[in-house]
């Protein structure tokens, strides 16, 4: 009994000291400025696949972070200059009932292949801004 206690209070510790670090890290790269907005990681199944994080903007560039990891770099960085959006749809199926009524999915396209966004349509607002600011010649809305 005493023993089964004891890993209790080891796995309570543990998901405490995840949750701490984790918000730690947040706090931290929130200094920057972030934007929430999920990105979808995975494809295999119709609807699945959406991790919730947020977006750091820097001068020509987009880092997103998962919203529940350690690491402390972005899982992606998206160039400016290499990337476009190449459609708006809003939530369909599964997507509709994990994401609030203001947020639209957008499909995106760069070198790397494409990926997929999911913000609120006032974050969609400062990403298409962010994105028509780059110089001449990169970051084409088509």
């Amino acid at each position: 009994m005493v023993e089964a206690l004891l890993v209790v209070a080891a796995l309570a510790v543990a998901v405490a000291v995840f949750l701490l670090l984790a918000y730690v890290r947040r706090s931290a790269l929130s200094r920057y400025g972030s934007v929430a907005m999920a990105a979808r990681i995975s494809r295999r199944m119709p609807g699945r696949g959406w991790a919730p994080g947020f977006a750091v903007y820097e001068s020509g560039t987009l880092r997103w972070y998962r919203m529940f990891s350690l690491a402390l770099g972005p899982r992606y960085t998206l160039a400016r200059t290499d990337l476009e959006v190449s459609e708006r749809r809003e939530p369909v199926g599964g997507e509709a009932q994990i994401f609030p009524p203001d947020v639209a999915i957008l499909l995106c396209k760069s070198s790397r292949g494409e990926f997929e966004l999911a913000m609120t349509d006032s974050a969609i607002t400062g990403f298409l801004s962010w994105l028509e600011a780059a110089p001449p010649g990169g970051g084409l809305f088509r």
